[in-house]
């Protein structure tokens, strides 16, 4: 059995404008700036970064230009940005917004 989900709360940031794949699909590309403390072997540690996050179809439009200064949690699941990168891109497939 093979797991790909992700669930990780952030705020975005380095929202790019709302382009069209070659066959018309919506897609938003933006950063989610992630902080936590974490539990690791009897201790805590801060968790701080930034992960490159694309959405595409209704989410994409849905997100485009309304995209809030808020935390979200966004799930999806994590691919290379391409064939032949290793850079690591969560693809969004929901998106919620804190209140």
């Amino acid at each position: 059995m093979s797991l790909n989900e992700v669930r990780l709360t952030g705020i975005a940031h380095d929202v790019l404008d709302l382009r069209f794949t070659p066959a018309g699909i919506p897609v938003l590309e933006f950063r989610l700036r992630h902080a936590s403390v974490q539990a690791e072997a009897g201790g805590s540690r801060r968790v701080e970064l930034d992960l490159p996050t694309i959405a595409f179809g209704a989410l994409a439009q849905r997100l485009a230009g309304q995209v809030p200064a808020g935390e979200m949690i966004a799930q999806g699941f994590l691919a290379p940005r391409s064939l032949r990168s290793t850079q690591v891109v969560l693809h969004a497939r929901e998106i919620e917004f804190s209140a």
